[in-house]
């Protein structure tokens, strides 16, 4: 397998560990939600993250699967194109060998050396027998060359069927999970749809409290640009070069920032989509949903200055970070220790996710704008 190859592999293998994680993660979440059983809610949209998770664990099985399928096919065309060479060499070599038996009767080498009429000529038919004689020994050692790449490639073929058959065994044993899985978010569903009526109550509300902060942190971004004597739009325009340095190397950082928490779960993706319960229900996403355990510290993912702390004091409060044109948003949260004007810096705690008395998970919301435009933060973030 060459350098490439091995590389692809390495890639392939670590997308799916880096899943497996995520699927682990999931579960330590599940079984403390599981605890608390007010949170059913929240316990079917980890259910459905962990769908998500499995469908992609699963479909990056099939890619590597695939992947293997495809070095079987060309470690096996090499086996024949060495069979195939060894078996012309051996049979050149044994034409070569047969000639020479016929012909060892006809003449002396010495003899025929010491016939040659003048010097040159001599030299030239013991040069003629050295070549032939080198000639002998290059055939059988490329014979044995071939034939050791060709031992090489079957190892390498039983390897690549051997990794194939148990890529496969594994992918049945995580379909069966997935299964179990959507048969439980099936039951889930079912139990939160005789409280359809409530539930939706409460889903208007949240969406009216939502769309409330979210006009009200678009006013502290225009606030922010009309410090600056410009608009959102032109915002990266009047930037300091201290901020023009920060925007860039945020700008830089795209795919690598930190998460807000150390550990969870997205379980509210960026944008708009049906909601997990109710279809006819459309749920526009500013950022994105992370569950976490209860009470888990909030941090911020980039170095930058506070400009705002908004929402109820003493409930759930959202901090609102610049980064030069870039603006991070950290909403329902308790215990915020930083202040409007605070410069803080990569990973410093902020406050810590609000979290319902005596619950074992929570969720805080996330979002990133690049001047006023949205951004779906879970393409900024690293893998955690």
């Amino acid at each position: 397998m060459n350098a490439y190859s091995q590389q692809t592999r390495q890639n392939l293998e670590e997308q799916r560990k880096q899943v497996l994680r995520e699927i682990e993660q999931t579960n330590r979440l599940l079984r403390e939600t599981v605890k608390d059983q007010e949170q059913s809610v929240l316990k079917l949209n980890l259910l459905n993250a962990q769908v998500t998770q499995y469908n992609s664990l699963i479909s990056s099985m099939n890619t590597e699967i695939a992947y293997i399928n495809r070095q079987i096919s060309t470690t096996s065309a090499s086996i024949r194109q060495f069979e195939n060479d060894i078996d012309r060499m051996k049979t050149e070599y044994a034409k070569m060998v047969k000639q020479a038996y016929k012909n060892r009767g006809q003449y002396n080498k010495l003899i025929y050396v010491l016939s040659a009429k003048d010097f040159n000529e001599a030299y030239r038919r013991m040069k003629y027998f050295q070549r032939y004689s080198s000639y002998n020994k290059r055939q059988v050692e490329e014979i044995k060359l071939k034939q050791k790449e060709l031992n090489e490639a079957i190892e390498q073929l039983k390897m690549h069927r051997t990794d194939s058959e148990k890529l496969l065994a594994e992918q049945r044993r995580e379909n069966v999970k997935l299964q179990a899985i959507k048969q439980e978010l099936d039951i889930e569903i079912g139990k939160l749809k005789s409280q359809e009526r409530r539930l939706k109550t409460q889903l208007a509300e949240q969406q009216q409290r939502d769309k409330k902060i979210q006009d009200e942190i678009a006013k502290m971004i225009s606030e922010e640009a009309r410090k600056q004597g410009t608009t959102t739009e032109n915002l990266h325009e009047r930037l300091t070069p201290e901020q023009r340095l920060i925007s860039n190397n945020f700008q830089a950082n795209r795919g690598k920032l930190p998460w807000p928490i150390e550990r969870g779960v997205i379980t509210g993706k960026f944008g708009t989509r049906r909601h997990n319960i109710y279809q006819d229900i459309q749920v526009d996403n500013i950022g994105i949903y992370i569950t976490t355990i209860a009470n888990a510290e909030v941090r911020a993912v980039f170095d930058g200055e506070v400009t705002n702390v908004g929402g109820v004091p003493g409930v759930k409060l959202f901090v609102l970070v610049r980064h030069g044109n870039y603006f991070t948003v950290y909403l329902n949260l308790v215990d915020v220790n930083v202040k409007q004007g605070d410069k803080i810096t990569l990973k410093q705690a902020i406050g810590r996710v609000y979290t319902e008395r005596e619950a074992q998970s929570a969720v805080l919301q996330f979002q990133i704008y690049e001047g006023s435009n949205k951004q779906n933060p879970e393409q900024w973030l690293s893998k955690m």
